[in-house]
């Protein structure tokens, strides 16, 4: 190994700790403007400098900060556009696992696929003719789970390995999760959220390879604008 080189352990540190960052960042718990400092960083993940170095830079090539020399790294964040082009490119992607998956979907996984969409409902959703409930504490990790493996069981189902680091790729640049921070508080875009998921459902267990690809890119598209929304709505404030 050279000594330009990072530590495999570097790496996968650096790539939880690019993910974890750029979960605050999107849902705003991190506001653009903000400086992400090494040191302050490294204490909070209880880590060295290394793997905070790398991190940082990877979000830098990716434009969410903009790295200063001696004085950290500056939170850009994403524009409304840049959403908009992952997301575009994400529902291709993931459209064409869905279409994969009507096809080769499993008995268990279509279990499993169900039931992701069933806990979400029951959380998330209020009946038709009663007011939202009161959202958990931890409503965001229930939703990012219930959202994690419904569309983790897809793409398993999918068998297709080159797609999945696809859509990983794409993914490290526009988190899977990174939508509830849109939908939170706002019953009618959790509703429409899950009617998407059900009509994705719906389209892969019935095996029509058609539907479920678009169904999925409508979905992702969806989720995409909702989020560009919501980012342009903070950058105005």
């Amino acid at each position: 190994m050279s000594e330009n080189e990072t530590p495999p352990a570097a790496t996968s540190l650096s790539d939880r700790l690019v993910d974890e960052l750029q979960r605050r960042i999107f849902s705003g718990e991190i506001p653009v403007g903000s400086w992400l400092r090494h040191e302050t960083l490294a204490q909070e993940f209880g880590v060295s400098r290394t793997p905070v170095r790398e991190a940082l830079r990877v979000l830098g090539a990716q434009d969410v900060v903009t790295i200063v020399q001696n004085r950290g790294a500056r939170v850009n964040g994403h524009s409304g556009r840049d959403i908009r082009e992952l997301g575009a490119v994400r529902a291709e992607l993931e459209g064409l696992a869905a279409e994969l998956a009507a096809g080769h979907i499993d008995d268990r996984q279509l279990e499993r696929l169900k039931s992701a969409w069933q806990h979400y409902e029951d959380h998330f959703l209020p009946a038709d003719d009663q007011a939202a409930p009161a959202l958990p504490e931890d409503a965001g990790r229930q939703w990012a789970e219930a959202n994690d493996a419904f569309h983790s069981v897809i793409l398993e189902a999918s068998g297709n390995r080159q797609l999945a680091i696809s859509i990983a790729d794409v993914g490290r640049r526009l988190p899977r999760n990174s939508a509830y921070a849109a939908y939170a508080g706002n019953s009618r875009l959790l509703r429409k959220n899950h009617l998407e998921h059900k009509a994705i459902a719906d389209a892969v267990t019935q095996g029509d390879v058609r539907r479920a690809r678009t169904a999925m890119r409508q979905h992702i598209r969806s989720s995409a604008e909702a989020m560009a929304r919501w980012i342009e709505d903070q950058q105005g404030a």
